[in-house]
């Protein structure tokens, strides 16, 4: 019988589910975030997932982790944020939840945290003392790893906001409360206002999809649409800039990038190379543009390597 630990990451889309052994993914599944439910009706769903993974195999579970997308207090296990997706998730004692349900502990930690984390141990960040994490895609999610230990600051948020920090000053309220976020400026869930706020909207392609995503823009973008090489434009611009605050602000050895729209990261990264060189204190010669290593998994990883950390401090032992 193998000793396992299973990963929950709460995407905006997706929630993924990975069983864990000595370090290696070797069971994994994929369900519908159906974030608009409350949370403690999307755990029964998640339960119900983490069992029959289980049933697959001679498995012990000796603990959960789940990597999620807000303010998380990782010694107590509590979420302090409000999220626009996953509501209620605030008031749910997750610590007690593993414990009725599976008799476990279990570790929670922002979603862009633990995939840093797990980028550290088990993909691009190896052998690094100083990170920096960047996903692009329904969000912008960063971390930040510092001396060696992951940043988290007194209220759980540090190197977690470079999305909601204010890249322009004259934008839109974002969903967070801020002005000109990162996120509010260049995401995928703005692409469509920012769009139809153009006057080339109507004579451009993008007009005819319902939703507008970076696939499509930057599809279109390839064929020459106006729009969409303006639109394009626009968030690698504004994705620069937030990573060359990033830089300034933690000092990284690399920059990681994840997340769904790294797929054209032959597009992103030489962009903002030359905005480094154009822009930053420190050029593309110093610090590492890299691609995560573990796209799919880095947020299970992530919360595999707390857990370990938690019950080693515990004196307990996780194989």
């Amino acid at each position: 019988m193998k000793d396992i630990f299973i990963g929950v990451d709460f995407g905006g889309t997706r929630i993924k589910l990975g069983i864990v052994f000595q370090g290696q993914i070797i069971a994994d599944a994929n369900i519908e975030a159906a974030s608009e439910l409350s949370f403690e009706q999307r755990l029964a769903g998640i339960a119900l997932e983490m069992k029959h993974l289980l049933s697959q195999g001679a498995y012990r579970l000796i603990g959960i982790g789940f990597a999620f997308p807000g303010i998380v207090n990782f010694y107590t296990g509590r979420i302090l944020s409000k999220y626009v997706k996953y509501p209620g998730a605030e008031n749910v004692d997750l610590q007690a939840w593993a414990k009725v349900n599976f008799s476990v502990p279990i570790a929670v930690e922002n979603d862009a945290r633990a995939a840093l984390i797990g980028e550290w141990k088990h993909g691009a960040g190896m052998m690094s003392t100083d990170l920096v994490l960047v996903t692009l895609g329904t969000g912008v999610g960063t971390g930040a790893l510092v001396n060696g230990a992951p940043l988290r600051g007194k209220n759980f948020i540090g190197g977690n906001l470079g999305g909601h920090s204010t890249i322009n000053f004259e934008g839109s309220i974002c969903n967070c409360g801020n002005v000109g976020c990162v996120e509010s400026e260049s995401s995928t869930w703005a692409l469509t206002r920012i769009a139809k706020a153009s006057s080339e909207f109507a004579s451009s392609k993008l007009a005819e999809l319902q939703t507008i995503d970076f696939k499509n823009l930057f599809e279109l973008a390839a064929q020459g649409d106006a729009l969409a090489i303006t639109l394009q434009e626009r968030c690698l611009k504004v994705w620069s800039l937030c990573v060359i605050n990033l830089i300034h602000a933690y000092d990284p050895q690399k920059v990681i990038f994840g997340g769904g729209i790294i797929k054209s990261s032959h597009i992103i990264l030489p962009y903002i190379k030359e905005m480094l060189d154009k822009h930053s204190w420190i050029g593309s010669g110093d610090v590492d543009l890299v691609v995560a290593a573990q796209p799919e998994h880095a947020g299970i990883l992530g919360v595999y390597e707390l857990l370990k950390q938690k019950i080693t401090d515990n004196a307990i032992e996780l194989r």
